[in-house]
């Protein structure tokens, strides 16, 4: 693709350097790219590569400053780098898809399900009845999707996913032994959500377990029975999410995050990775650590005990003091 046509579809406000008669074959890391490909820079560690970059064109923000080295490539400057170049990627999307037919033959399809004529159901997945399947949602192979599921129109549902198998239910009896409580509600997936591989999304008790318009959840994800998720929240893989939690929107959970059950979190919260959420998160803000708390809070605390050794030394260096001195 000639870069004069490529910055025109991208919205790129200015240029700079030449670009008449520069042809775009591939997109690449800036450190490793080829002689025709576009790189961009949206976070500050990979400005160092812009000298020595291989690149013809880097899509960088309005405000970056070229280094005294300069560089060869020619930049692109637009507001936001980062999702200019997500649309460059769409635009060199040639990946064959794995779909040759619109419903698999191998698909296992109940008669009371309803299914869009627009949706795909891939190889080996499992439908029951009372499943409905929106418009453009795609359903990837080996996928199994139980009774009393509600998916909308443009989802995505990964290989391996299961959606509305029984949440984790039971109650403990006089002897010890565990009675299984019936798991009796569904779930709703709403709009444009997509889902990873190898996610699991339980079936309320009762109710619904809910994943509202707009949620990205990554691979390995487990959402237990009657958690509801808010619009446009992301939520990163091995992330568990224990029952009855409420998230907000615009969430941001990284990866291997665990939430208690009956807690809830605000809109426009962030979790750091491998933090424990224990109680609720009332106001929106950056969170860290098991209990996770505000982050300057946090990394007080991490600072403290960082200290701790050389405090213990002291301490003790001061009882010995003390003893000397009342002997």
């Amino acid at each position: 693709m000639k870069l004069t046509t490529l910055a025109e579809q991208l919205g790129i406000e200015r240029i700079e350097g030449s670009a008449d008669g520069i042809e775009i074959t591939s997109v690449r890391p800036i450190e490793n790219a080829f002689s025709d490909s576009l790189s961009f820079i949206a976070n500050p560690n990979y400005e160092k590569y812009i000298s020595d970059t291989k690149a013809a064109a880097v899509i960088v923000g309005l405000d970056f400053k070229l280094p005294e080295t300069g560089s060869k490539a020619i930049l692109l400057r637009i507001a936001d780098p980062y999702s200019a170049f997500a649309k460059a990627l769409h635009l060199f999307d040639h990946r064959k898809s794995i779909f040759t037919e619109r419903i698999a033959s191998s698909a296992v399809i109940s008669p009371e399900a309803s299914i869009a004529t627009t949706a795909t159901i891939g190889a080996n997945c499992f439908i029951a009845h009372d499943v409905t399947i929106g418009e453009n949602s795609v359903i990837h192979p080996n996928a199994a999707i139980y009774d009393g599921v509600t998916i909308g129109s443009n989802c995505i549902i990964g290989p391996n996913t299961v959606i509305g198998f029984d949440g984790f239910g039971y109650a403990k009896t006089s002897d010890g032994s565990y009675n299984k409580i019936p798991q009796l509600g569904g779930v709703i997936i709403e709009d444009n959500v997509e889902i990873g591989a190898c996610c699991t999304i339980d079936r309320a008790a009762l109710a619904e377990t809910i994943i509202k318009s707009g949620v990205k959840i990554d691979n390995l994800v487990q959402i237990a029975h009657n958690v509801e998720i808010g619009e446009n929240t992301v939520i990163a893989a091995q992330v568990g999410i224990s029952g009855s939690a409420k998230i907000g929107k615009d969430n941001q959970i990284a990866g291997q995050v665990g939430l208690v059950g009956h807690m809830y979190t605000a809109d426009g919260v962030i979790i750091i990775a491998q933090s424990g959420v224990s109680k609720s998160l009332t106001k929106p803000g950056v969170y860290q650590g098991a209990p996770a708390k505000e982050v300057r809070s946090a990394f007080k605390q991490e600072a403290a005990i960082r200290m701790l050794p050389d405090l213990l030394d002291r301490v003790r260096k001061l009882e010995e003091k003390l003893r000397d001195t009342t002997k």
